[in-house]
């Protein structure tokens, strides 16, 4: 692409690679520390969450439009032109494996220990806990799914390719870049947690290079945010039975 990246173009990794990551470091810090998450704060958490994450890819989307940039060139392409679609597909396979597993093990964890269920609920608190939270869950699910690969795939990986930028050779930097920041905006999830975060934009990203759509990422990733709320439900169950009264203290009260 003539002319990039442009200087818009860098102030916009600055902003949204670092200055984001930063923010949502300390907001999801502060929030965990000192927020209640009670079930109308869970909605009005997965609401705004919606809703600042549309915000963010919009102004991307707007600039890589503004400078009249084919939005193919972002990935926004059937992934079936890609030479290396084969190669895609099997790493899906073992991404999706991989996560399947370990989600599989800490919810087995979690059903056999007490004291599991707890951490996990309550390093979690933000995660949907009844059947009636899912409708706006599955919002922010589609909604990180969808405009956290436009801002971390599509736009990220796409500045630090190597081909754009006049050099040549494999792209590692357009491989672990954009996994460091999307890691660090999850850093107050905890450093296990962000480093699983890590591994998954890191394998996110290769998907991304040999499939060459950003269609195939956005759905791998709605996915895995959705069973992770689906599976945190199913603990929530149990963990009810264990104390006469409920572990989530929430009320039946209106937003």
């Amino acid at each position: 692409m003539a002319g990039f990246p442009s200087l818009a173009d860098h102030l916009l990794v600055l902003l949204f690679g670092w200055g984001l990551p930063l923010l949502s470091s300390l907001q999801g810090r502060r929030a965990l520390d000192s927020i209640v998450f009670s079930e109308p704060v869970r909605r009005r958490f997965y609401l705004s969450n919606s809703l600042m994450l549309a915000l963010f890819a919009g102004i991307i989307l707007l600039a890589w439009h503004a400078q009249g940039r084919p939005f193919a060139e972002m990935g926004f392409r059937p992934p079936t032109t890609s030479p290396d679609v084969d190669t895609a597909i099997l790493l899906t396979l073992v991404l999706m494996a991989a996560y399947a597993a370990d989600l599989w093990r800490g919810i087995r964890r979690a059903h056999r220990h007490r004291e599991d269920r707890t951490e996990l609920l309550g390093r979690t608190p933000f995660l949907p806990r009844h059947v009636r939270e899912l409708p706006l869950y599955v919002l922010m699910c589609a909604s990180a799914g969808v405009f956290e690969e436009i801002i971390y795939r599509g736009f990220m990986v796409t500045y630090f390719l190597p081909e754009p930028n006049g050099r040549s050779g494999w792209p590692w930097l357009a491989v672990t870049a954009p996994a460091f920041l999307f890691g660090m905006a999850h850093h107050y999830q905890g450093w296990q947690a962000m480093g699983k975060v890590m591994l998954l934009s890191l394998l996110l990203a290769l998907v991304f290079i040999l499939g060459g759509s950003l269609y195939w990422v956005m759905a791998v990733h709605f996915g895995i945010d959705l069973s992770a709320g689906i599976a945190t439900m199913a603990v929530m169950r149990q963990a009810d039975g264990d104390d006469p009264v409920s572990m989530d203290t929430d009320t039946e009260g209106e937003d």
